[in-house]
């Protein structure tokens, strides 16, 4: 009789450990922060407490309440003025009760005891600083003032625990420290699911983005940043989709917001699901929680308890050039491309060759009947082999078959987009579109689907049809609409990142420098507060 309690007993505890875990449970519940710094008309030190403020209203208020876990975006806390310690994972150290020894500023603290009041995973991304001597295997020259500084992603636990410290690797436009070797974020929840995480610029290289998936095996991924949007392949919403369907995995990524410097972009997206929530905002910024239900991957079959929904957000529509400062992509120009006429020609079968490597397009489409005063894009479908530059001495090797929008018939009006004066409609319907793509195997590649409509946010999953077959000794990718598309379409394309013909150090002259010049120039309007 007695061992029988005890059987109930165990399974009673069992059941209760399992249910406190997330097991049996196909979801959790996320939040993720689209954030307008303040830039200006205040002091650092009063700039860092207007943020710390509205962080805590945010993780307080009742859109959050059922959410497991809340992420913020890249430098939106502190700056290089204000900057804190920040314990290592391993040290199992809540700043919350840190009252003797102050090394912590006060807003860690805060936040940790945010975290640790409302009973939740947090992710933030701040200014960290560290005594050079605390890295005696470092070798490399010191600050005069005896710091390092790094931009850094801090993980709160539901106790307000720091259990994970990420310092970003490619670092962009920065004055910031890298470590001597590179960093993984990692952490482990108590709903079942293990989360990596990564900062911004990172997202375009193997280490340690595409790294957490493939040598990890990371399902659950978050994504803080700042990010500097770029038609027509590297727009944030664009990019953040195309690389959680291109990997298969959930993505939580929280953006800054400040249109004016080219800056938004915040969603969250359920691999090749699509996205369950996405903004890009224009105008003056906003701060705002999204909030969606999130599958757990390893639960492949959904059970009752997880309710798809359909996105209720929705982004303020932009449609012009002057809501949203965009970059361009210096390569577009260096594209096989051909303009494509359909007022002769509403069926077109083409096949386009960069270099050795080409790209099939099959297209249908009908005339729509447009207002005399409306605008409407040109399309050209072109074919791509080759590196790009971002700055100093990173960049990637990249192949691309793509359909893209121009503002009129000349090369270089591609990439952009009509301003508020332009009353924009389609003059075509695409009835079918088909791109084709054979990429060779490498052992670092990340083959995407790239798309974009005229809202700046990414076709939905229900729209887009991929697959990908492994032949002997390529990839073949394949990538159509599953219906017809009546609206402005910007993209619709295969992006392959060949991350092993890419390197930090690159011994080569750069062909092109003015994206690098711009894209610094334009970084400096928004991080002079941060400085």
């Amino acid at each position: 009789m007695k061992d029988i309690f005890k059987i109930i007993l165990i399974l009673i505890v069992c059941r209760k450990l399992a249910l406190c875990n997330g097991a049996g449970k196909s979801y959790y519940t996320a939040g993720v922060v689209e954030f307008l710094p303040t830039i200006a008309g205040m002091s650092s030190a009063d700039i860092v407490n207007e943020h710390l403020e509205a962080y805590v209203r945010i993780i307080k208020s009742a859109e959050a309440n059922d959410t497991d876990i809340i992420v913020f975006p890249e430098g939106t806390l502190n700056n290089a003025l204000q900057t804190t310690y920040v314990p290592a994972a391993h040290e199992k150290v809540v700043p919350c009760l840190n009252v003797t020894g102050m090394v912590y500023a006060d807003f860690l603290m805060q936040l940790s005891c945010a975290a640790r009041t409302a009973r939740k995973y947090l992710v933030i991304n701040l200014t960290e600083k560290e005594n050079c001597t605390a890295v005696a295997q470092d070798t490399r020259s010191c600050a005069a003032n005896g710091l390092n500084v790094y931009n850094t992603n801090v993980v709160f636990d539901r106790e307000g625990c720091v259990i994970s410290r990420y310092r970003k690797v490619h670092i962009y436009v920065e004055q910031k420290n890298t470590t001597l070797e590179p960093e993984y974020g990692i952490f482990e929840t108590d709903f079942g699911v293990r989360f990596g995480h990564f900062i911004c610029f990172d997202i375009l290289f193997y280490t340690p983005a595409e790294e957490l998936v493939v040598r990890y095996g990371i399902k659950d991924i978050i994504f803080t940043s700042m990010f500097y949007s770029e038609l027509p392949f590297l727009t944030a919403v664009q990019l953040q989709q195309s690389w959680a369907w291109g990997n298969d995995v959930n993505v939580l990524a929280a953006g800054a917001s400040l249109p004016v410097a080219g800056v938004t972009g915040t969603g969250i997206y359920a691999g090749v699901q699509g996205d369950l929530v996405s903004v890009m905002v224009g105008g003056v910024g906003i701060r705002k929680l999204y909030v969606s239900q999130v599958p757990i991957i390893s639960n492949k079959t959904l059970t009752n308890d997880y309710e798809y929904k359909q996105k209720t957000e929705t982004s303020m529509p932009i449609v012009a050039s002057d809501e949203l400062t965009l970059l361009k992509d210096p390569q577009i120009e260096n594209f096989t491309s051909l303009l494509l006429d359909f007022t002769t020609q509403q069926n077109i079968t083409q096949t386009l060759c960069n270099n050795d490597f080409c790209c099939r397009f099959d297209i249908a489409t009908q005339s729509i009947d447009t207002p005399a005063e409306t605008v409407y894009y040109k399309y050209r479908i072109g074919a791509f082999k080759g590196q790009r530059t971002y700055q100093k001495n990173e960049w990637s090797d990249i192949q691309i078959c793509a359909l893209y929008a121009c503002k009129n018939e000349s090369v270089a009006s591609c990439a952009e987009i009509f301003n508020s004066t332009a009353v924009v409609k389609p003059n075509i319907a695409f009835k079918s579109l088909q791109i084709v793509g054979d990429f060779m195997k490498a052992d670092k590649l990340l083959i995407m689907p790239n798309t974009l409509d005229g809202s700046l946010l990414s076709l939905s999953a229900e729209t887009l049809g991929w697959h990908v077959i492994d032949q002997r000794e390529h990839y073949t990718a394949h990538m159509n609409l599953t219906r017809p598309y009546c609206d402005s379409l910007l993209t619709f394309g295969i992006y392959a990142n060949y991350y092993d013909r890419s390197a930090t150090t690159r011994t080569a002259s750069y062909s092109n420098t003015t994206p690098t010049v711009l894209l610094c120039t334009l970084a400096l309007v928004l991080l002079v507060w941060r400085f």
